[in-house]
């Protein structure tokens, strides 16, 4: 305690230190019961319906998913952070009101184009005719992923136990569905219609609970304003969306890669592995979450030196913590993996271990991430993930043939160097503007 101390010495910036370790601790606590109570639904049901009609369900969620990231705008990154910046020309309402008219309209757009292309779709991809009916169906859960209010207003009021509160209540909620549809036998789109009124009923939930906070704070009409067109707001949306988009196809290149130039069985050791080393990405997103807000209210109101020192400290912090995650994990790891997984998942236990060591590396540097969007570097984010994953993807290849296993984690890791060592370049090169450029 008396290090942590000491790497706090500034009051302005412990109490923002304090104020987020008590949010990522919030955000953990909820994140994590969600996900067991997720984790024993999924089980019951696929226990209960077969491979088959569980991979329905999971092409339907995969089909609303990428039509929502295709053309439902995320808003919540812009809600935060000009929701933040002081601007006389525009006041938090203003930005709240553009956001939240930017996002109904392109919901119910990418809503209708999921809609009505399900047909197609399903005949470009060979898919049997009676799926259709079902992504169709599921389309509708993208009318409800209003991201100002699902995410952008409780984080913008610092409400994120209340958004744990509603995961945990959904999350239960769903259980007690699955096994009251165990018990009488239910057909198969029974299910899809109990995970498709759940995620609208934590969506919904959610947007009630903003529309209060946004009541309270500013009235009831609130709302009732002209539209303001806000041009850095437009293009930090572009660039933040269009860093979305891509990366749709990216997050399964290793997959691909190690799938065409190894063994599958070494595909199925290097997935066991990213899952039991990707509980530590897991620990370091509610940080993530936690920190982008404290850094949006620094930088609009001009004081983006303090938003540096945060980092920093937040950076030594983490590094402690890091530290005992990667001990723990290190010991674990082998026990846990064939105890679990079975023997033959530990041949390579090797690229486990070097798999854990950079994503401690990632964990450590996660202020990074939100320092670099919160400065407004959002089409510079584009192109870093452009040339990164254009990197790995070589690197994956050309190291996967010579090394296996190990050559795909070694090309994680040099994406990871150039990911971070340029979000800090540009960072120090363009230092200036934070609250008011868009690059």
């Amino acid at each position: 305690m008396k290090a942590i101390k000491k790497l706090l010495s500034s009051k302005a910036s412990g109490s923002i230190i304090d104020r987020v370790i008590k949010n990522s601790s919030i955000i953990l606590a909820g994140n994590s019961t969600a996900s067991a109570l997720n984790l024993i639904s999924f089980t019951l049901m696929a226990n209960q319906i077969g491979p088959e009609f569980l991979a329905i369900l999971v092409l339907c969620q995969t089909y609303a998913l990428i039509y929502n990231d295709l053309f439902n705008i995320q808003t919540w990154e812009s809600m935060i952070k000009y929701g933040n910046t002081q601007n006389k020309s525009f006041t938090v309402k203003d930005i709240i009101f553009t956001n939240m008219f930017l996002d109904v309209a392109s919901a119910i757009i990418a809503f209708s184009l999921a809609y009505s292309l399900a047909l197609s779709t399903a005949q470009l991809f060979d898919w049997d005719n009676s799926y259709v009916e079902y992504i169709a169906l599921y389309s509708v859960t993208i009318l409800f992923n209003i991201t100002t209010f699902t995410i952008g207003i409780p984080r913008f009021f610092n409400k994120f136990s209340v958004v744990s509160k509603v995961f945990v209540a959904t999350a239960l909620l769903k259980l007690i569905a699955i096994l009251i549809a165990r018990g009488t036998d239910q057909a198969f789109v029974t299910y899809i219609y109990i995970y498709l009124v759940v995620e609208v009923i934590t969506n919904v939930s959610l947007v009630l609970y903003s529309l209060k906070l946004l009541a309270n704070k500013y009235g009831g009409d609130w709302w009732i304003r002209k539209l303001k067109i806000n041009k850095d707001q437009i293009r930090f949306l572009w660039w933040t969306n269009l860093r979305t988009i891509i990366r749709i196809p990216v997050r399964h290149f290793d997959m691909i890669v190690i799938s065409a130039v190894m063994p599958m069985a070494t595909l199925g050791v290097y997935k066991v592995y990213k899952e039991f080393a990707g509980l530590i990405t897991r620990i370091g997103e509610p940080v993530n979450q936690a920190l982008y807000p404290e850094f949006t209210k620094l930088i609009g109101s001009s004081n983006s030196e303090e938003s540096i020192d945060i980092t920093k400290r937040a950076m030594r912090l983490l590094s402690l913590v890091g530290l005992a995650m990667g001990v723990v994990f290190m010991l674990a790891s082998n026990s846990v993996i064939e105890h679990f997984f079975g023997a033959e998942y530990t041949s390579s236990i090797a690229a486990l271990y070097l798999m854990i060591v950079l994503y401690i590396l990632s964990f450590i540097t996660v202020p990074i991430n939100s320092l670099f969007i919160a400065a407004g570097f959002a089409k510079y984010s584009v192109y870093l993930l452009l040339f990164t994953n254009s990197i790995y993807l070589l690197s994956a290849f050309g190291f996967g043939q010579l090394y296996g296993i190990y050559g795909v984690i070694i090309a994680f890791a040099i994406q990871l160097f150039f990911n971070k060592g340029l979000k800090v370049f540009l960072m120090m090169k363009h230092s200036k503007d934070w609250d008011t450029v868009v690059r």
